[in-house]
């Protein structure tokens, strides 16, 4: 280490540049960060400094630096540049917020003597006497997708080759700006004077000056776990150039192999935060990839991560040969490949084959469950639609029966499905071996007693039967697609986003406070538990395509159909509630026959073995009746 002092942020950018390497992560700081840095700035008094942390600066070789275009020139002309191995965060923040003040200035208007260019050039961008040379004093490298987007809409410059790239790092970026945007906007004058002289000359860096080239690779991995922890995925990266550098390979080839690292997760990244309102976890998609890619193995469950940065991927393996050029370059390819599928499995409206697309959407709603790795090697390794779309259905069907019928333990078959994830990948198997093998596990586990069991226990202790059911919500919303698909209609009525968290959404026809004298003359003489049964029967619940006021919930089942006051009657609402209106009155019966009815459904479209169960065992209103056990 050297050049061990504090320095201001106006100390800093003399005759320095900066770059953010491509073994670095991008910007990681969301609103709890932004938050404590700027009560930081106003809490600090005009006469005080604050001890910003520590700053870990790598100074740029000439073998590297000689190729950067851009840069050259200033590089010429004196200035130093370094890589920011430590503390990017915090510099980078200082910079947006900078940027953000300069947006809020008039052209004219100076800050403490200081004009919106001279700003600029200090720590923002220099150009050349001739206007056409261009160098940016802070950024990215050129290889992380955010190296145009903090040029264009960060510091608002024009730029020819921006791709429009956008990851969840680009977007922690342009909320920050937002930040402090908002917070400096009301601010007159004198005071974003006050600011400015705080971020730039009360602010205190510790800088340290790493003198060892591969120094900077563990240097990182231990520094950057101060503040917001790295992810698994970016000590990853990390690690992975890290070996290139260790290779007993000629520099070109390391040098290729580090360009398909940063082009590699540059497309992680891309497609992490391609859904910019729900972005994908990076170690769940890490954790997925690897039961796909290496053998699982039920005691490394929990430490895929250990296994890849411990065991996998370490420099005594690289220096043995044990870990070659090839091995790194297959697995890097294959997260490359991966993380499209990836996106795909959790945004099924983007899948082409209609088929494909309508059963991973009914997975999406019920579980993946363990078979996100098996679901991934299918689309990467299988170009035939129909076997896929078997294996989904499949899949669906396995979920379905064992976790919400049969109440199976959440993990049964996990370690086997994960193995069998990685089979097919290696080409080990096949789909029509894979699809079998799901089928015979689903008839094997299958515990239509278990169901029953199930549903009586919550009459007895939950008294909610049939509406604690857990697979009530999908049981329902498939029974809705089927009268839809029954009806040749493709128009939905029923949202699932708004259906699955509005717990309104499920009805009871018969309602629980039946005081209306249409609902007394039908029900008044069953004992309360009989009541119960009738009201919390698979038979008396319909999925609704709006929530119903107080007053209609419990109104008579006539009203109900067609209110006098209200357009939310059942003969307007989903296909479910429509079906309904075929009924002149609803009664303990229809309740009965309704209910057998689903359940016939029920073990129709799941070709679910009874073992000799009917749909009257596990019709609770006949035991009403005096029928059934």
């Amino acid at each position: 280490m050297a050049d061990n002092q504090l320095k201001s942020l106006m100390e800093l950018f003399q005759h320095r540049l900066f770059r953010i390497p491509d073994y670095q992560r991008g910007y990681a700081w969301e609103e709890q960060h932004l938050l404590a840095f700027w009560e930081d700035l106003s809490n600090l008094q005009i006469d005080k400094v604050h001890y910003t942390g520590v700053l870990t600066l790598e100074l740029v070789s000439a073998d590297i630096y000689s190729k950067w275009e851009e840069e050259r020139w200033i590089i010429s002309r004196g200035s130093k540049p370094y890589f920011i191995v430590d503390g990017q965060q915090r510099l980078t923040t200082s910079i947006i917020l900078l940027q953000a003040l300069m947006d809020t200035l008039a052209e004219d208007e100076l800050l403490n003597f200081n004009s919106k260019e001279d700003i600029r050039n200090m720590y923002i961008c220099q150009q050349a006497a001739n206007g056409i040379k261009k160098a940016y004093i802070f950024g990215y490298e050129k290889d992380n997708p955010s190296y145009e987007f903090l040029k264009t809409e960060i510091f608002k410059d024009y730029s020819s080759s921006s791709q429009g790239v956008e990851t969840s790092y680009t977007r922690n970026l342009i909320e920050a700006k937002k930040f402090f945007k908002a917070r400096i906007d009301p601010l007159d004058l004198s005071q974003k004077e006050v600011l400015f002289k705080k971020v730039t000359q009360q602010l205190k860096f510790n800088v340290f000056e790493i003198d060892n080239d591969l120094d900077v690779y563990i240097a990182f991995e231990t520094m950057n776990n101060r503040g917001k922890p790295l992810t698994n995925l970016e000590l990853l990266k990390n690690r992975l150039i890290y070996l290139s550098t260790l290779l007993h390979e000629d520099e070109e080839s390391k040098s290729i192999l580090r360009k398909e690292i940063n082009e590699s997760w540059k497309t992680i990244y891309e497609y992490l935060g391609k859904n910019q309102d729900k972005p994908l976890d990076d170690d769940v998609f890490l954790k997925n990839h690897w039961i796909m890619y290496y053998t699982y193995s039920r005691d490394k469950s929990n430490v895929y991560a250990d296994y890849l940065l411990n065991e996998q991927f370490t420099a005594n393996r690289v220096l043995k040969k044990n870990v070659q050029l090839t091995d790194i370059q297959s697995y890097i390819r294959s997260l490359q490949e991966s993380i499209k599928v990836w996106y795909l499995i959790h945004h099924p409206q983007k899948f082409e084959h209609e088929e494909i697309r309508a059963w991973m959407h009914k997975l999406k709603r019920l579980s993946l469950g363990a078979f996100a790795p098996l679901i991934m090697a299918s689309l990467l390794t299988s170009d035939h639609d129909q076997s896929i779309v078997k294996l989904l259905k499949a899949v669906e069907r396995y979920v379905f029966i064992l976790f919400r019928v049969s109440s199976r333990n959440s993990n049964t078959g996990d370690s086997h499905f994960y193995r069998t994830a990685s089979s097919l990948y290696k080409k080990e198997t096949d789909l029509y071996s894979v699809v079998n093998d799901i089928n015979n596990w689903t008839w094997d586990y299958t515990d239509i007693e278990s169901f029953k069991k199930q549903i009586s226990d919550n009459y007895k202790k939950k008294k909610n039967g049939y509406y604690g059911w857990r697979g009530l919500r999908y049981f329902l919303f498939e029974y809705e697609i089927h009268l839809r698909e029954k009806s040749g209609s493709s128009v939905d009525k029923i949202d699932w986003d708004r259906y699955e968290k509005n717990s309104d959404s499920i009805e009871h026809i018969y309602p629980a406070t039946g005081t209306d004298v249409y609902w007394q003359s039908y029900f008044d003489s069953f004992e309360v538990d009989e009541k119960m049964v009738f009201l919390h029967s698979l038979g008396n619940l319909v999925a609704i395509s709006q929530s119903k006021n107080s007053s209609l919930k419990n109104a008579s089942f006539l009203e109900k159909k067609n209110p006098s006051n209200s357009n939310k009657g059942y003969y307007n609402g989903s296909y479910s509630e429509i079906e309904l209106t075929r009924f002149k009155d609803w009664t303990p019966e229809l309740i009965n026959q309704r209910e057998q009815e689903l359940l016939r459904f029920l073990i129709d479209r799941w070709q679910i073995d009874t073992d000799g169960i009917t749909t009257h065992d596990l019709s609770f209103t006949n035991r009403v009746f005096g029928v059934g056990n």
